[in-house]
């Protein structure tokens, strides 16, 4: 692999990356939002654990990963390339990419009071944004939470994920 989590001083996505990793925050504060996270802190019996997981069941199996140059021909990140949609719309949508996916998780969860942040993987060779997937405070700690991959478990980073028995790969979510 040739990613790295450290910005490369010569990316030309820095920018977006600084801008992105804000929006989370004001997506929480979306009443539908809050409303999505209270239905499922009411699921959860209070469980902090099991809230994680119903949020991350919603943003890794809710939307399909489709990359936006796959979908739409080009980078769609609402609110930095076209004017801020609402936070639920990837979800409604049904198809999205991964810093969609990632953006919703971090907003469920801090909607429902639970520390979270997005994170980044860059490419060594070129600069660019690789990958955004998401964190979060549990037990004391910052856990991964994937969600391209279907079979990603909470704390499991992307290599940690188990491919599919029947083709030795992973299957995307």
């Amino acid at each position: 692999m040739n990613i790295t989590r450290t910005c490369p001083a010569n990316s030309r996505d820095r920018v977006k990356w600084l801008k992105l990793r804000e929006l989370p925050e004001r997506d929480a504060q979306a009443e539908n939002v809050r409303h999505l996270a209270n239905v499922l802190r009411e699921a959860s019996g209070g469980n902090r654990r099991l809230f994680v997981a119903l949020c991350h069941c919603v943003a890794r199996d809710g939307i399909r990963f489709v990359s936006d140059v796959a979908r739409v021909g080009h980078e769609d990140i609402a609110g930095l390339t076209r004017p801020y949609a609402d936070p639920l719309e990837a979800l409604e949508r049904g198809t999205d990419d991964c810093d969609a996916k990632g953006r919703l998780l971090v907003a469920l969860l801090l909607a429902g009071g639970i520390g979270a942040r997005l994170v980044d993987w860059w490419d060594k060779t070129n600069g660019d944004l690789d990958h955004v997937a998401a964190e979060c405070m549990l037990d004391g700690r910052w856990v991964h939470l994937e969600t391209i991959l279907s079979r990603a478990r909470i704390g499991d980073e992307p290599q940690q994920v188990p491919v599919e028995p029947s083709t030795g790969k992973w299957a995307y979510s």
